[in-house]
């Protein structure tokens, strides 16, 4: 009985194995044919909010109108060339059908360039240009030369050293492309320095906590100088070291 039973799975295997090759010749002696087979009629797409799918499913069907020559590499970086699409995986499912995760790029700044103004992610992904007019008061202004690929690091660093100050921006100004000054909602100046910027978030945070900045009629705070800061009020500056505060 199992010797039998063994028979006919080989057999089934066997049958496999011719019905593949059989498969693998045709579509390579007669890729026109194969094809035939495995047209591209159907496009689902997950995860767009913001991107128009009409042009995302345009461009895949000027690339190729069958499943089966569709270079995924290709079409993924076509897509992903699109101003609102940050990242795409896609997949095919057999006979013929493609289906794309996107992932979005999320408005998170607006870049001041002279007279123009973009949309930033919060990486400093350019996403798309906006009028001055658009609802600019939701947003971050950044501006100063080469800020959008210096703002990741910024946001790291707030985010490590004193992520509650990131809810009070207002403006970023990348100064000489090598510092940030930040301005908070109630106009607050903050200059930080050129490097060891952790340090200088990390004092400043104590500041708040101690001084109740916020609170206060301090207009600006100059932390260029490491362990110090340098504090301005409507009356005139004071320096003061940190720990002395």
């Amino acid at each position: 009985m199992q010797e039998q039973t063994v028979k006919y799975i080989n057999i089934v295997c066997a049958i496999l194995i011719i019905f593949l090759l059989s498969i693998s010749v045709s579509i390579y002696y007669f890729p026109s044919l194969a094809s035939k087979y495995f047209l591209l009629n159907h496009i689902k797409i997950n995860g767009s909010e913001k991107s128009n799918i009409s042009i995302i499913k345009e461009e895949i069907y000027n690339h190729t109108s069958d499943l089966l020559s569709l270079d995924l590499h290709k079409i993924k970086e076509i897509i992903e060339q699109e101003k609102w699409i940050k990242r795409v995986n896609l997949k095919k499912i057999y006979p013929s059908s493609l289906v794309l995760d996107i992932i979005e790029n999320e408005p998170y700044a607006i870049l001041r360039d002279k007279d123009k103004y973009y949309l930033l992610d919060i990486d400093g992904t350019i996403i798309t240009e906006k009028n001055k007019d658009y609802e600019l008061e939701n947003f971050i202004i950044i501006s100063g030369d080469e800020s959008p690929s210096a703002l990741k690091g910024l946001i790291k660093e707030l985010n490590i050293h004193f992520h509650e100050l990131i809810s009070q921006l207002s403006k970023l100004d990348f100064v000489e492309k090598r510092r940030w000054n930040l301005t908070l909602k109630n106009n607050l100046l903050i200059k930080l320095p050129d490097s060891k910027v952790d340090n200088a978030l990390k004092n400043l945070k104590n500041l708040f906590i101690e001084e109740k900045v916020l609170q206060s009629n301090i207009i600006e705070i100059d932390l260029r100088i490491e362990g110090r800061a340098s504090l301005r009020v409507d009356e005139g500056k004071i320096n003061y070291g940190i720990n002395d505060i």
